[in-house]
């Protein structure tokens, strides 16, 4: 690994302090980009017993969930972090996704995008949540 300094950094202040949440979100961040999914999978849960509240890490973590084939875990991931902060559009364009691409439901992967675009049309996601509707369209015909 690439941020093997840093990952033991990082450890190291985990080892200190067990709290320290920037340190665990880190290491879930570099096992992430590293698509390590077990390893960002444990830091992940680690930041969220900190901070329930994580909307984005929440949402990262049913990314790597996903990755590890654990799409029930991925749903439930992405649907407590839009039951927690309902104006966080990644969880909804990566719900959708996961509901369309693995679980083969496109019809309920469409409603979320529509959530998502009649509670925060101007959201950053809003464009790729339409850019997904306006590709999925022909499927519900």
């Amino acid at each position: 690994m690439e941020d093997k300094a840093s990952v033991d950094q990082f450890k190291e202040r985990l080892n200190k302090n067990i709290n320290d949440i920037d340190a665990a979100i880190a290491l879930g961040n570099l096992y992430y980009d590293q698509s390590d999914a077990g390893q960002s999978i444990i830091y992940y849960r680690l930041a969220l017993d900190i901070n329930p509240a994580l909307s984005g890490v929440r949402t990262d973590l049913g990314t790597m969930y996903w990755r590890n084939n654990d799409v029930g875990l991925a749903e439930q991931a992405f649907r407590e972090a839009i039951k927690r902060a309902p104006s966080f559009g990644h969880a909804y364009v990566n719900l959708g996704l996961l509901l369309h691409r693995a679980k083969g439901n496109v019809i309920e992967a469409r409603t979320v995008w529509q959530q998502l675009l009649k509670l925060k049309p101007e959201h950053d996601m809003a464009t790729k949540a339409r850019e997904l509707l306006q590709e999925t369209a022909a499927l519900v015909k």
